[in-house]
Formats: C-alpha cells, sequence, structure tokens
C-alpha cells in the first residue's frame, strides 16, 4: 500500500520530535529514574493525541506484532524514533559542555562492576518486558487509560529504572536512546548489544503475553478496540480512537481497518 494523508507525517514528526526531546533532556544529566520517567511521561503527553506517544522502538514494535499497530506504521516509528534520538545526542553535543562526538557522556550507561553479562540481560529484559506490558494495559488494549497513559507509563519507568537501574547502569528501556550513544558518543559498544538483545527478547515476550491475554489487534483480524491506541481524550470511554484511522462524533473510529487516512 501507498502512505500517503498528512495524519501519517504529522504522527512521524511527533514520534522523532519526542524521541529526539527524550534523549535531549533525559540524557543530558545523571540518569536518575525521576528524571528520567519524568521527561518520558511529560513527553508522552506531547505527543499522545498526535500519534499516539510511543517514543520507543519497543513499544512501536511489540506494538505491531500483536497487530495493534499496522506493521508499515510500526517500522516507520522504529526508524524515525531512533533517527530521533540520534539528531538528540547530536544536539547535546552541540549544547552541553565537554560533549564531544566520540566520546562518552552523561547520556551513556553501562553496567556497574558487580554485575556480570546474564544479570544485566536478566534486568534489562524484565524491566523492558514490565514496562511493555503497562504500555500494553494503558494504551493499546480496551479500555486503555485515557489521557491517564503518559502518567501509568511514567510510573512503570519509574518503578522499572528505580529497582532494575540499579544492576543496568540507569538504562531507559529504549533501543533508540541505545543506538543513539553507540553512533554519535561511542559508548555502550562492549555493553550494547547486551541492552538491545535484551530489549529484542522483552518484545518478543511482550507479543508472547498479550496474545492469549489480550487477543491480538484488529491488523492480526482481531476485533477495533475502543481504544486502538488510547490517544483520545475522555479517560476509560470510547473517545479513546486511532488519529490514523478518522474519527467520528464521540470518538468512534470511522476510517477503513487497513488504515483509514493514511492510505489511499
Amino acid at each position: 500500500m501507498r502512505l500517503t494523508g498528512g495524519a501519517l507525517n504529522l504522527a512521524l514528526v511527533a514520534e522523532f520530535l519526542g524521541t529526539l526531546l527524550f534523549q535531549l533532556y533525559s540524557g543530558a544529566v545523571s540518569r536518575g529514574p525521576i528524571e528520567t520517567a519524568a521527561a518520558f511521561a511529560a513527553i508522552m503527553y506531547l505527543t499522545y493525541n498526535l500519534s499516539g506517544g510511543h517514543l520507543n522502538p519497543a513499544v512501536s514494535l511489540a506494538a505491531a506484532g500483536t497487530g495493534h499497530v499496522d506493521l508499515v506504521r510500526g517500522l516507520l516509528y522504529a526508524v524515525v524514533q531512533i533517527l530521533g534520538a540520534i539528531a538528540g545526542a547530536l544536539i547535546q553535543v552541540g549544547l552541553v559542555y565537554d560533549n564531544y562526538i566520540g566520546r562518552p557522556s552523561e547520556s551513556c550507561f553501562s553496567p556497574p562492576r558487580h554485575v556480570n553479562g546474564p544479570e544485566l540481560w536478566g534486568w534489562e529484559f524484565i524491566s523492558t518486558f514490565f514496562f511493555l506490558a503497562v504500555m500494553y494495559t494503558a494504551v493499546f488494549v480496551s479500555p486503555g487509560q485515557g489521557t491517564a497513559a503518559p502518567l501509568a507509563a511514567g510510573l512503570a519507568l519509574l518503578a522499572a529504572l528505580s529497582t532494575g537501574g540499579f544492576y543496568t547502569g540507569g538504562s531507559p528501556l529504549n533501543p533508540a536512546r541505545v543506538i543513539a550513544n553507540m553512533v554519535v558518543y561511542r559508548c555502550n559498544i562492549s555493553w550494547g548489544w547486551s541492552y538491545l538483545l535484551a530489549q529484542l527478547a522483552a518484545i518478543g515476550a511482550a507479543v508472547a503475553w498479550v496474545w492469549p491475554v489480550h487477543g491480538l489487534g484488529m491488523y492480526m483480524g482481531g476485533p477495533r478496540p475502543d481504544a486502538f491506541t488510547g490517544t483520545g481524550t475522555q479517560l476509560g470511554t470510547p473517545g479513546l480512537s486511532d488519529p490514523l484511522l478518522g474519527t467520528g462524533r464521540g470518538g468512534a473510529a470511522t476510517g477503513d481497518p487497513a488504515g483509514g487516512s493514511a492510505y489511499a
């Protein structure tokens, strides 16, 4: 299918800008769980009604894997999120004293010396799975959490980083952040693949969890839920809708399941 339409373009811009800001704000200072979670929640509110506020390739790819987001859209989101994080890291180089391309910075993270490879992998896997499970409940699965979804996502990230972050070095559970650090700062090279493989395994585990518990989404033959992306304005009501499908009065989806106004 041919991707067209301003709604999809706007959603991609929102994901790019949102991930850029997440990299910029959470990567410019020490990797405290409160700073990282607060930045994610606030930026998710910013992008929520434009794109669903994924801000993380793990979220977009997991949602595509269960049919709650169409595959093309999920892949496009992941690409622009990675590019956004790289752009945010490059902006950091210009705005933060003593940040240079090719030199480790405050944005970098690695496990403490007392943590070995399997322990890092385990904590990163469990924490990412936990975060994705909350994102499904808050954003993708009916009834959703409506405008409280960014708060739920931020709390999930805070909980994961407050405990698991002690063993992962404060990893924000975000492949885009890992890749941006590897590309721009040349850090995480030795550990980066461990983070990425753990996050990829967590995507698979989240898909395996959602399939029997919540069911597949509309792009894999499931019903069209009221809370397709959780981007509506009313908490726990049918006002939740997908901005790319088009909405009628009261938030009822009017577009076709193949992609609505985003396709032609």
